[in-house]
């Protein structure tokens, strides 16, 4: 906090820095006859017992405020509905944003759209919070959410034309500074055919702060905030429709169960379909991309739906939980217990933020050469610049939220862990692959689906 004060002795200005956690201080000083002259910037910080982590960096400039202006005391806020670390008050009530953004969408649907199949009674926590959305809105109105309070299509209309209008100008800042490094980057890693290993060491030996696309210090902007919250939202919509494989049915053969991972791929694939950048790709490109990198990144997508307690993962209410043990019985102990290894990795990143798994699941998906099948001939792009450039647009977003949520130091590890975990996955997953082929080559592909064809590369 800083205060010009006006010296009654020589007439002068003098800036005062304080630094205090003690609450009692900052109102006395507020309270003070100088108070329109305070500025203040506010860091708070929580870590829970699951290592969830929320920043929130405010400016604050005391000012003489009216009489009816609600007051938010500044501490460790809790999501009134689902628990989880929140910002402030979102229609009336205080919540994260997701479920502000679950209440936008739903408050004013008719309320005859939404049942829950267990009548009732829900428990809605950052876990669960996607498998009931009729208990999650009733919990939402009980707790004081209100409808009155959403902004009309008028007013939305206006605040995404100014989110576009600074999103187009924050990107014409950032575009030449960030193009030079890219190439820089592309020129070291991208035009080299390089082994899983040589990789590894190349890793090993690099700082890999220096590779990140940085741009300059700074928190993020409004339109990166609202395009990390869009992406969450569209994250937590799976498809429930149109899916090549009933999720509610039990999977008994070894086909069943491959074809029933065909339920996850398809939904992580709506929700690529959501991201602009990669829906405007040339269609070719598209189709090479899905085919040899959707599957290596189920086992990141299966982290977000990960319930501990069962030990099973669940993506919707209706869906059969899948059991990760089931790789144990077609696969085998020494593939089941890699696997479990690399996924309990990837779980304690989920854990600590989702929506940097959120993020990582959109880069990885535009990395050309990700996959590892020496049996596959994987084409070349046609427009290979125009997913470089998708690519490097997360990237410089995952990093700048990583750094603005958790800090440049906890930033660096979580990528460093990020790149080494997924190198460790790309060989296991590799091993699994052909596993699969085996075990086809005996039970036959009559019965496969065409998308599991496609995406395990049999023709």
């Amino acid at each position: 906090m800083t205060s010009e004060v006006l010296s009654s002795s020589n007439s002068k200005r003098r800036r005062i820095m304080i630094i205090t956690g003690d609450e009692s201080i900052i109102e006395q000083i507020q309270n003070s006859n100088n108070s329109s002259s305070i500025k203040s910037f506010i860091i708070e910080s929580k870590e829970d017992e699951n290592h969830h982590q929320e920043l929130m960096y405010s400016a604050i400039k005391s000012e003489a405020q009216s009489s009816n202006q609600k007051k938010i005391k500044h501490g460790s806020l809790t999501c009134v509905v689902c628990g989880s670390p929140a910002l402030g008050y979102n229609f009336d009530a205080i919540t994260c944003e997701s479920c502000k953004a679950f209440f936008r969408r739903n408050a004013l649907k008719n309320p005859e759209s939404f049942q829950c199949r267990r009548k009732g009674g829900c428990e809605i926590t950052l876990e669960t919070r996607r498998r009931c959305s009729a208990c999650r809105l009733s919990k939402c109105l009980s707790n004081g959410m209100k409808r009155d309070r959403l902004q009309t299509s008028e007013e939305k209309a206006a605040k995404r034309r100014e989110i576009e209008e600074n999103r187009s100008l924050s990107l014409q800042i950032h575009h030449d500074t960030f193009d030079d490094r890219s190439h820089i980057i592309s020129s070291t890693f991208l035009d080299q055919d390089l082994s899983t290993s040589e990789v590894t060491n190349l890793f090993r030996l690099t700082d890999f702060a220096e590779f990140l696309p940085q741009p300059p210090r700074a928190l993020l902007s409004t339109e990166d905030l609202q395009r990390v919250e869009t992406i969450q939202n569209s994250y937590e919509q799976p498809a429930r429709d149109g899916l090549p494989w009933n999720p509610s049915i039990y999977a008994t053969t070894f086909l069943q169960h491959i074809n029933s991972r065909s339920v996850p791929a398809m939904r992580l694939l709506s929700f690529f379909r959501q991201i602009p950048e990669f829906n405007e790709l040339n269609v070719d490109d598209k189709v090479t991309l899905i085919k040899y990198n959707l599957m290596p990144l189920v086992i990141l997508n299966n982290t977000l739906s990960y319930n501990a307690e069962t030990k099973q993962v669940v993506e919707t209410d209706s869906d059969v939980p899948w059991d990760p043990s089931s790789i144990q019985q077609v696969h085998g102990t020494a593939i089941f217990l890699r696997v479990q290894k690399v996924f309990n990795s990837f779980l304690g990143i989920a854990k600590y933020d989702q929506r940097i798994i959120q993020l990582v699941l959109i880069v990885l998906i535009l990395t050309k050469g990700f996959s590892t099948d020496s049996d596959a001939n994987e084409p070349i792009l046609n427009d290979g610049m125009a997913v470089y450039r998708a690519q490097s647009y997360y990237t410089e977003l995952l990093w700048r939220y990583m750094e603005s949520a958790h800090g440049l130091e906890n930033a660096v590890k979580i990528f460093k862990a990020l790149v080494a975990h997924f190198i460790s996955w790309q060989t296991v997953e590799r091993d699994l692959r052909i596993s699969c082929r085996k075990l086809l080559a005996t039970s036959g592909t009559n019965e496969l689906l065409p998308i599991m064809k496609s995406l395990l590369h049999i023709s």
